[in-house]
């Protein structure tokens, strides 16, 4: 446990000696939290008190941790768990070129065109022969210490079941009827507010070798969606759909198959600038290579070893000159000081480098993460600021924006989308109808 929590613990107990071992736990969140937040000694804080009564205690605590909702919010919003901070699960913020120390193969690939580029690409790297992926896990142990080295590992499998399948929503929320091709699992880059990190439990990355099976127009079979003229299916839900392209090659097969096939949307969805393959195989207008992208300031604060905006939008321009369509997702968008400027300059500079005319859909989504995922956070990214605001747990268990902040950024940011054109489709990501409604945008 880190130092820090060890002695805000001792001090409360020798404070408050009556209090139990659960309350003692929810003030030390709220005042470690507070600290970090306020950047003031945590004895400042507990020698302010001079109340006895618990309730009386939480309460003050939670009004100074959460000073815009507090009052506004049923008090179970307020997620308060245990503290466990180790140093030794920090992110490495390093990225190095990827060559994987260990590739892990199932018997079934040997004869792919994958594996094979594989062998020639790392000669160095030790190959494994694995009886399957799933009994691999059910024999190795897995930690935030052991998917901080994922690098290190790369598996190859053959995907039986997880190609193709819808979006999966969340409970409640507005679907947009999205389909998911999945080529692939994990990626390189350190977002900190990355759902992968809680989510992902193979320490190392996947590339199905199978992938050409299921470019099957009989087998893909894509939602009907009503903001878009044509049904959408697209990549990078758990992996950069880019990012592995110059050893995958999946670009290839993928193009030319949505080329044939233009009575649906694909897209990539991607960070990444490594768009190559994609220039030479030249594109079509229902294929659409899709950027998320965020304030200048939240890329160097939260999206380490990522490409910079102007970079993602040089490599988008590229895109529609090779007759490929683009998209973008300001997802998450983050709460801070400065909010409105950081992100009127990213709407701008968007429309400096791409006409209107070629961008076939912007989506919005704020800040939102399972509530098991703050911990994690903590862990990897201590120095972290996206855990300072004031997340609430909320209607699908996930910890989010008050929803009169969301509306306000939604509202900003299709103002500000819909000044340089007023045709693009602009839609929300994960949210309730409610909130479609309020922030006035057509489902």
């Amino acid at each position: 446990m880190d130092k820090i929590v060890i002695n805000i613990i001792q001090k409360l107990k020798n404070k408050f000696p009556i209090f139990g071992i659960n309350k003692i736990r929810e003030l030390t969140r709220l005042i470690f939290e507070i600290s970090k937040k306020e950047k003031i000694d945590f004895n400042n804080i507990i020698n302010q008190i001079d109340e006895t009564n618990y309730e009386k205690v939480k309460n003050l605590l939670l009004k100074r941790r959460y000073p815009q909702t507090y009052n506004i919010v049923p008090k179970d919003s307020f997620y308060l768990p245990d503290i466990n901070i180790s140093q030794k699960e920090q992110a490495n913020l390093n990225l190095k070129d990827f060559y994987p120390k260990k590739v892990y193969y199932t018997n079934e690939v040997i004869n792919s065109e994958l594996y094979n580029r594989v062998k020639i690409l790392y000669p160095k790297a030790i190959f494994t022969e694995i009886q399957s992926l799933k009994q691999f896990q059910k024999e190795n142990k897995f930690s935030i210490y052991e998917y901080n080295r994922r690098k290190e590992n790369l598996f190859l499998i053959n995907e039986k079941y997880d190609f193709f399948k819808p979006c999966p929503c969340t409970k409640n929320v507005h679907c947009c009827n999205y389909s998911i091709l999945n080529i692939g699992y994990g990626c390189l880059y350190e977002c900190s507010y990355c759902f992968l990190q809680g989510y992902q439990n193979v320490a190392g990355i996947i590339f199905p070798c199978n992938i050409d099976e299921f470019l099957d127009i009989n087998k893909i079979k894509p939602l009907n969606n009503n903001l878009f003229d044509l049904p959408r299916v697209g990549s990078g839900e758990f992996t950069d759909s880019l990012l592995f392209d110059d050893i995958t090659l999946f670009s290839n097969n993928i193009v030319k198959f949505f080329k044939e096939n233009q009575n649906i949307f694909f897209e990539f969805k991607t960070k990444s600038t490594n768009i190559n393959n994609l220039l030479k195989l030249g594109g079509s207008r229902n294929i659409v290579i899709s950027w998320s992208v965020n304030s200048e300031e939240m890329i160097e604060q939260n999206e380490y070893c990522t490409p910079k905006l102007e970079e993602r939008l040089l490599a988008a321009k590229q895109c529609v000159q090779a007759g490929f369509s683009v998209g973008f997702h300001f997802d998450p968008v983050i709460f801070y000081s400065d909010w409105k400027q950081g992100y009127k300059k990213t709407v701008n500079m968007i429309f400096d480098f791409i006409d209107g005319k070629y961008i076939k859909w912007i989506s919005i989504g704020s800040l939102r993460m399972p509530a098991t995922l703050k911990k994690v956070i903590e862990n990897r990214f201590s120095e972290n600021e996206i855990l300072d605001e004031e997340l609430l747990l909320a209607y699908d268990g996930k910890l989010r924006y008050e929803s009169t902040k969301r509306i306000e950024i939604y509202k900003y940011l299709s103002e500000q989308i819909k000044f340089h054109n007023s045709s693009i489709v602009v839609y929300l990501c994960m949210e309730d109808s409610n909130v479609w409604n309020l922030s006035k945008f057509k489902k």
